[in-house]
Parts: C-alpha cells; structure tokens; sequence
C-alpha cells in the first residue's frame, strides 16, 4: 500500500528501497531522486547533490533465474571420480557442461587430476564413463569426452556458448549451476564482485583475468558454469576463498584451452623464465632508488636454459637490511613492448595474452641505467615449480 502523505516520502523511499534490493524486483520506469540537504544553518540556495537511479526495465529475477535454469540446467552436468578395484566408491566430485557438439564435456582440471575413473552423470540420471582427452593445470580446465549425449522426450541438452569474458562488469547479475556436496542441479546467484584478479594457484604459477563473485561456490561446483542473465557462460566456477568470495576462471580463457586441447592434446603457456618479487623499501633505498624507480619488479631468479636466462637478464641476491631479508641489485622490469610493470599481476596479465615464440621489449633498471632488453618466449615446461 503506498502512503500519499507528503512527509512520509522519505519513509515510502526508504520502503520502496528496501523491497527492491531484498525482493530483487526492479520496477519499471521508476527515478528516486535521494537529496542530500544542506545543514540547517547553510545557505538555503546551496546548491543540493541529487542522486538519480533510473530503471528502464522491468525485470523479475525470480522468473528471470527460473527461466535460465530451465533452458541451461540440462546441459549441466555432474562428475564423479570413481576408486579402481570392488566397490569402485566415489572418491571425488565435481560438476561439469557440454562444451560443443562432439560431445566434449568441460570442467576443471583439479576435479579430475590423477583420476583413472572418472564417471558423468546428467540430469535425466543417465551415466557414462568419460574419456579424459587432456587437461592443462596451469589454466585448471579438463576436456572430457562421452560415446553419446542421452536424449528422450522432454530431454536434449544442447551445448552452452561461451560468452565475451572481457565485457563483463563489477556489479553484475550472475548465477552458478553445479553440484555442490553431491547435491546435482543446484542453483545459486549473487553478482560479479570484480574483474581482472591474478589468482595464485598451487603450481606456484597464477591464473589472470578471473572473475570473483558473490554468488555461493561450494565443493562440487568446481567445473561448472557462472552464467550472466542472458545465458551465456562468462566463467568456469574454480574456487571459495572465503565466505561470498569465489573465483571462476574467464570464458575466454576457458575457450582458448578447450579448444587447444581438442586440436593438440594440450595448452601452450609464454613462458619468460622468472622468478620476481616487488621492489620492497629497504631495497629501494639499499639501491638509492627513490629518485629513479618507484614502480616495478625485480628479478630474483633466472631458469637456467629459459629465455630470461638467454636474453641475459640478471637475478639479485638476498641480503639483510634494516634486520630484515631483502632482494637488491636484480633487473627491475619497469615495462614490457612499451606497456607500465608496475607489478607482477600486470606482468603475469600481459604475459597471458602472447604465445610461445612471441618476442617482447622489456625496458629494465640495472646498475643506475635504463636499458631494453628483447626476449623470446617460450613454452612453459611441464612440472616446473616456477
């Protein structure tokens, strides 16, 4: 019921508010205008700070959530990790989708890493063994492979389309379908938190342009998808960090693995041969730095045989200063093919967006000179910490 009184309209926003961010239902055509007012004892013609929220459209979230998970649910699909030997228990889950036509099933690598079993189970109950084509833990996305994708009346699940990764905004409505705790088909939602983390992995290598988000991700929803409202597939669910902080890794990305893995067996990663830290306060003024570098990344490591090494880059060396454990004197890479470094997410980002054989200009700090240095990239090699 909507009170006409003149002073209860702040009250009636307020309500109005509440109900809108609670119900998650936005009201058509509707401007609040919230106003600021000035302090009593300032002049009444200062000019007052209004802030304007415009809906243009009408949107119910519950019907919008229901309607999206009817047309994607079934393309969803949930994975288990079944013990060789009697028995064969389940001894590890997670979620998954169809990736494309050829029946070629997506998910995460941690899912199914070291598995000899791994079994898919879709929505209808239908189960099938799949075959493993290949994985890429650097990125964590699998590619699996089933004989037939089951069909009968009231069910045909179709592939889900990867969408732009890189139009995605902060503040966005997405939601995640997975099989949490065993749990197949569930659904939850919430909003893409932020773009662009650098998320560290346990290969001591990180993983660029994730995308966090609020929406619950618990395990089981690894693999599966994080859609936005228009059905497509912005991320692949990877990890909770922490209450309302999750992680999926870009469709983008997701794609450009997937799609090598099913051409080549695997996923070339550039690779520069480097190990760096921040250029830390005792190490600037250790190296008189201040009035020359105050951005930038130091080499403390060089891969023998790795393209930093063959480019001549230089590591430092770890000493103590101020009674603390410090790296000096290594290269300081201040910017890559005329780019800012300003730290490692921006070297790793960038890094991410070349191919093994590409060649990058780095302009690098050394003995009291900025000099450039052209290096080769190469592949990443395969069980190496760093």
């Amino acid at each position: 019921m909507v009170d006409n009184k003149e002073h209860n309209v702040r009250s009636r926003i307020l309500i109005v508010a509440t109900v809108f961010f609670i119900a998650g239902l936005l009201v058509g055509g509707v401007s609040l205008a919230l106003s600021l007012n000035p302090d009593e004892n300032q002049n009444q013609n200062q000019t007052q700070k209004n802030v304007h929220i415009n809906i243009n459209k009408t949107i119910n979230y519950s019907e919008t959530y229901k309607e999206l998970y009817n047309q994607v649910s079934d393309s969803v699909v949930s994975i288990n990790i079944r013990e060789s030997g009697l028995g064969s228990r389940i001894s590890g889950q997670g979620s998954g989708f169809i990736y494309d036509s050829n029946r070629h099933i997506l998910t995460n690598q941690h899912v199914i890493d070291g598995a000899e079993n791994v079994e898919v189970v879709f929505s209808n109950g239908a189960t099938q063994r799949a075959n493993i084509v290949g994985s890429d833990k650097y990125s964590d996305i699998a590619v699996l492979r089933v004989d037939n994708i089951p069909e009968e009346e009231n069910y045909s699940p179709s592939p889900l389309k990867l969408g732009n990764s890189s139009n995605i905004e902060s503040g966005e409505f997405v939601m995640a379908i997975g099989n949490p705790f065993g749990l197949e088909g569930s659904i939850t939602h919430g909003i893409v938190s932020a773009t662009g983390r650098v998320l560290p992995t346990e290969e001591g290598f990180s993983i660029p342009n994730v995308i966090q988000t609020d929406a619950p991700l618990n395990p089981g929803n690894s693999g599966g998808p994080l859609l936005d409202l228009s059905g497509q597939i912005i991320g692949v669910n990877r990890a909770k960090s922490g209450d309302n902080v999750g992680f999926a890794i870009p469709a983008n990305k997701a794609r450009k693995v997937a799609d090598s893995i099913i051409e080549k067996g695997e996923y070339e990663h550039a690779w520069i041969g480097i190990s760096m830290v921040p250029v830390s306060y005792n190490a600037a003024n250790y190296m008189d730095l201040n009035d020359t570098v105050s951005e930038g990344v130091m080499i403390v490591r060089v891969i023998d045989g790795g393209p930093a090494e063959k480019a001549g880059l230089e590591p430092g060396k770890q000493i103590v200063v101020n009674g603390e454990p410090t790296w000096v004197n290594g290269d300081i890479i201040l910017g890559m093919d005329n780019r800012e470094i300003r730290n490692s997410d921006q070297l790793i980002t960038y890094l991410d967006t070349k191919l093994p054989g590409d060649r990058i200009k780095l302009k690098i700090y050394r003995n009291e000179n900025i000099k450039t240095v052209n290096v080769t990239l190469q592949d990443r090699p395969d069980n190496l910490l760093r």
